[in-house]
């Protein structure tokens, strides 16, 4: 989601007083060579203070070469500041959008011109904020950029959140008007099953019941997944029956890959108090990442086993996978952090899932004793 110019705006007028800074150190960088201490003396000043300011700074000149970066630019690109003294700009990536900003800079009759700017920097994805500012000879510029990677994230993630609240209080009313038809038709099969004796009709009226029926409980799961109840009470609920309404929402994609799935009978005799909905969404997150995961394995299963301390339970979900890399393993819980290709996932389930078990005074945790992927869940009794 890209911000709009009022929003630019802001942010960068909170760089006003670095671009300052710049512009001083712009005059101290041709005077650097002199012999006069207090210069030296101050050009080592500024030199530290630019080079502790997390934004990236690069001082170029009108013929499109740098001519100074400080040491945030140059770390984001794995190369030292003497590294971009005399390059062309944008040589540290393959994409021109900086070498273009730069360019409509120059050109530009204003001496300010700022936009956002999506560039791959040494392998990632990351999303700038770039102001950029004529100096006094109008053939040097300074270029500030603003890393709002993350909270572009945010803002994408807030603005989805809203039209699925919208697409909530929609699917509420459809539901709604859903399950009135169902139950006529549930029970006007079953009132017609008792007045006749054609085996082959009450066949047919019972499968038209059976689908009724299943069809009740997909509404169900669908009503459950969209409901809030961050302010009621914790009631007391059969696990069991969370995952079993988990699996009824993700069936069609689990059929769709093939996996298996196995359930720890035990399971259906334990409640906990809880919220009914945030459990629910953990499982339904953790079903629907495992088959993300495994649907291109040979062996494609999902196992949920429990056990139990004097003082929690133990649930131990496991799929066939392979395991999670230990590079990854406190990342995935991380907000916005994704394995999957752009676009397929926001990172936010397993970080969600986590924050919700925490507020259940549980946890979910990796298990790396076990030989396949493995999360741990638990539950205070």
């Amino acid at each position: 989601m890209k911000f709009n110019n009022l929003e630019i705006k802001n942010l960068m007028n909170q760089n006003l007083s670095t671009v300052e800074l710049a512009k001083a150190f712009d005059e101290l960088l041709t005077k650097e060579r002199s012999t006069h201490n207090e210069i030296k003396k101050e050009y080592e000043r500024l030199n530290v203070i630019i080079n502790l300011i997390p934004n990236t700074i690069s001082w170029v000149n009108s013929d499109m070469t740098y001519f100074g970066v400080n040491k945030a630019l140059a770390d984001s690109c794995n190369v030292t500041t003497a590294d971009f003294v005399g390059k062309t700009i944008g040589f540290h990536t393959k994409e021109r959008f900086f070498y273009e900003f730069v360019t409509e800079l120059f050109r530009s009759k204003s001496d300010t011109v700022y936009r956002e700017l999506e560039a791959r920097i040494s392998g990632v994805d990351r999303t700038y904020l770039v102001s950029g500012t004529k100096l006094e000879d109008k053939e040097k510029a300074v270029v500030i950029g603003v890393d709002i990677t993350e909270l572009t994230n945010l803002k994408d993630h807030v603005s989805f959140t809203e039209k699925l609240a919208n697409l909530g209080e929609m699917f509420a009313g459809i539901i709604h008007d859903i399950n009135n038809p169902l139950m006529m038709i549930e029970g006007t099969a079953r009132r017609i099953k008792k007045r006749v004796t054609d085996e082959e009709v009450i066949d047919l009226l019972s499968k038209i019941e059976m689908s009724s029926q299943k069809i009740s409980k997909i509404v169900k799961g669908i009503k459950v997944y969209i409901r809030q109840d961050n302010d009621e009470p914790f009631v007391s609920e059969n696990l069991g029956s969370i995952i079993d309404d988990a699996l009824v929402i993700c069936e069609h994609k689990l059929k769709e890959n093939m996996v298996s799935v196995v359930l720890d009978p035990k399971l259906h005799k334990i409640e906990i108090p809880c919220h009914f909905t945030q459990v629910f969404q953990v499982f339904v997150n953790l079903i629907s990442n495992s088959v993300d995961a495994i649907s291109e394995l040979q062996e494609k299963s999902i196992e949920i086993t429990v056990s139990e301390t004097d003082s929690k339970y133990v649930i131990r979900f496991q799929d066939s996978g392979l395991g999670i890399p230990q590079d990854y393993q406190e990342k995935i819980f991380n907000a916005f952090f994704t394995t999957k290709d752009r676009g397929v996932g926001s990172g936010l389930g397993l970080s969600l899932c986590r924050k919700i078990l925490e507020a259940h005074g549980g946890s979910l945790a990796i298990d790396n004793s076990a030989p396949h992927t493995t999360f741990l869940i638990e539950f205070k009794k």
